[in-house]
C-alpha cells in the first residue's frame, strides 16, 4: 500500500515537473504578446490623445497585463527620475531579445519628432512579433518534449518503485 502511495506521487511529481516546464514556455508567448498589445495602446494614445508620455505610461501600466504592466510601471518612473537615470535603462531588465527589441525604442521615444517614434514603435513591435513567432515554436517543439519526458521519467520511476 504504501509502495503505490510513493509511486503515485511519483508520477504526479514527474507529471507536474513536465507541466510546469511547459506552462513556463506558454508563459514567454503570453509575455510578448502582452507587451505587443501594450506597445499598440501606447502608439495610439500617443498620436489620437497626443496624451503626455509620463501619464500616459502610467496610465497603460494599470490597462495592461503583466510583465507589460510591470514594463510600464518601470518606464514612468523613469520619465520621473530622468533627471538621475537614461530612460532607456527601464528596458534593461528584460531578457536578452525583449531588450533587443525594446532599446532602440527606449532611446527614441519622447525624444524625437512624432514620426521617428512612431516608426521605432513600428520595429519594436515587428521586432517583439518575431520573438512571439519563435516562443511558439518552441513551446510546441519542446512543449511535446518536456510531456514526454515527464510522462516516460515517471513510468520508469513507478515501474523502478515497484
Amino acid at each position: 500500500m504504501i509502495r503505490a502511495l510513493g509511486a503515485a506521487l511519483v508520477a504526479f511529481g514527474a507529471l507536474w515537473a513536465g507541466w510546469r516546464a511547459v506552462e513556463e514556455l506558454r508563459g514567454r508567448v503570453r509575455a510578448a504578446e502582452a507587451v505587443i498589445d501594450g506597445l499598440e495602446l501606447l502608439e495610439r494614445e500617443l498620436w489620437e490623445r497626443g496624451t503626455a508620455l509620463p501619464e500616459l505610461l502610467e496610465d497603460l501600466s494599470s490597462r495592461t497585463r503583466e510583465p507589460a504592466s510591470a514594463l510600464f510601471s518601470r518606464c514612468a518612473r523613469a520619465c520621473r527620475e530622468l533627471d538621475r537615470a537614461p530612460f532607456g535603462d527601464s528596458w534593461r531588465r528584460l531578457t536578452p531579445e525583449g531588450r533587443a527589441a525594446l532599446l532602440p525604442l527606449g532611446e527614441v521615444l519622447g525624444r524625437y519628432e512624432a514620426d521617428g517614434q512612431r516608426a521605432a514603435l513600428k520595429r519594436a513591435e515587428e521586432a517583439l512579433e518575431r520573438e512571439r513567432e519563435r516562443a511558439e515554436k518552441e513551446r510546441d517543439r519542446m512543449g511535446r518534449v518536456y510531456q514526454t519526458l515527464s510522462l516516460a521519467g515517471g513510468a520508469f520511476l513507478v515501474i523502478l518503485l515497484l
